[in-house]
């Protein structure tokens, strides 16, 4: 996903869930509902509509869903889908306008984790389980991880995003006698080499915040043992100050001190940041995974190696990257959900999964697609640690949290006004601040763990 993509998306999700988080969005209690009962698919004519997005991080969507669509109309000549592409700027400002109405779309798309959470906890969707079978639903990719509530699957995984890669400069490295860092301490020698050296060993940009949430994601997973950690520090049965939550923040530290990053992070937006890595003014940058094979194709494969941040925990996500699948559910004021639902399944036959990779590059959220059709390297290997990736972690924290404690911590320390130790403790504070506003914050996560 481009960089100014990634911001505007996040921006706009961030302050709808805010909202929520500080009580002025009316999160609900969530439903139990029993599971739907089975509805005879209609035999009269019937018209859906379907908001999504995703053309603007995964080019060639449009033309997919086109001919998906179509299909889907072949087989079923009594069934009509409009689809409706979405602004980055508006998808979730619409989707929620919506939902306050009860009218407009039938299927609509959301990114994973929280934000396919919180449109149930307000009543927004109906789970996609209580319509498509669980043996179907196994089969797609970080469904029971970032999707499923108190048992139901919410929403249904389309495509996947691998969650982010590191791309280094062999050729940067080997003008200065370095191989390609494996470990935390070989990191940490990179960058002290090249930093003695003028060269900047890494470049980033956090002056639009977001790169934050991706360094908690990359560094901070290396030390959990799985996403009920973070949900539980939310709850309040962990804190944010325990080692497996706080020590990502003194290797971050660690990595200020060595001098890893370019000198002006604080003062550049993410994307501006990457482009030095392009013009060979820096040896690594972090991208998102869907614009990796971009970056590497402007560079040359033979002189970058697409890696995981290297390995400073010994959790069981150390070594690999974050993986979260967008996906779309179905909304709670649909009259025809059956219908969506058989669309949903649709999207996922061999046929359409082949024509997703085919048409756009990106990785089908279905472990029914063959990665042995995938010949470009990069890709390949994007799609394998992808299959295997760790949570997203970004994903599993309220958006307040993630803007007032992680986003602002990460700025604080990496332009020296914070140490580790103490950006932990604020992360821990505004945790504690937010389950005291938000009341049913705690009840809510409890059932997404649960």
């Amino acid at each position: 996903m481009n960089a100014r993509r990634v911001a505007a998306a996040a921006f706009t999700a961030a302050a709808l869930l805010t909202t929520a988080a500080c009580g002025g969005g009316g999160s609900s209690q969530p439903r139990s509902d029993s599971p739907a009962s089975p509805q005879p698919f209609p035999k009269g004519d019937v018209t859906l509509t379907m908001w999504w997005w995703g053309e603007q991080e995964a080019p060639g969507a449009q033309k997919w869903l086109d001919e998906t669509v179509k299909a889907y109309e072949q087989k079923r000549p009594n069934i009509t889908i409009k689809t409706v592409l979405q602004t980055t700027d508006g998808l979730i400002p619409s989707f929620e306008a919506a939902a306050a109405s009860k009218q407009g779309p039938d299927i609509q798309y959301f990114w994973g984790g929280i934000y396919s959470q919180q449109p149930y906890w307000s009543d927004s969707i109906a789970p996609v389980s209580d319509y498509i079978p669980a043996k179907e639903l196994a089969h797609y990719t970080n469904a029971a991880l970032e999707d499923t509530y108190d048992g139901k699957t919410l929403t249904a995984p389309w495509y996947v995003n691998p969650q982010f890669p590191v791309l280094v400069r062999n050729d940067i490295l080997q003008q200065h006698g370095l191989a390609v860092p494996k470990t935390w301490d070989d990191l940490l020698n990179v960058c002290d080499t090249l930093s003695s050296a003028g060269v900047t060993p890494m470049a980033g940009g956090v002056k639009d915040g977001w790169f934050g949430g991706w360094l908690y994601s990359m560094l901070g997973a290396q030390s959990i043992d799985s996403k009920d950690d973070v949900t539980g520090a939310v709850e309040g049965d962990q804190s944010f100050t325990d080692p497996s939550h706080a020590e990502w923040w003194t290797r971050l530290q660690e990595m200020r001190d060595h001098h890893c990053w370019n000198d002006d992070i604080n003062s550049l937006e993410l994307y501006q940041a990457q482009q030095r890595w392009v013009d060979g003014d820096a040896a690594m940058t972090i991208t998102a995974g869907t614009d990796a094979p971009n970056f590497v194709n402007k560079v040359g494969a033979d002189k970058v190696t697409v890696m995981p941040m290297p390995s400073w925990g010994d959790g069981p996500y150390a070594g690999q990257m974050g993986t979260t699948s967008q996906t779309v559910g179905i909304t709670s004021w649909s009259k025809y959900p059956q219908v969506a639902a058989d669309f949903i399944k649709f999207m996922h036959t061999p046929d359409r999964l082949q024509a997703w990779y085919d048409e756009t590059g990106s990785l089908p959220a279905d472990d029914r697609f063959k990665l042995a059709s995938v010949k470009d390297p990069v890709k390949k290997q994007l799609f394998t640690y992808a299959a295997h990736g760790a949570p997203y972690l970004e994903n599993f924290i309220p958006s307040a949290l993630d803007s007032k404690a992680v986003f602002a911590g990460v700025q604080l320390v990496l332009q020296g006004s914070k140490t580790g130790a103490q950006a932990a403790a604020d992360m821990q504070a505004e945790a504690e601040r937010e389950r005291v506003t938000d009341r049913s914050l705690v009840d809510n996560y409890k059932g997404w763990t649960e």
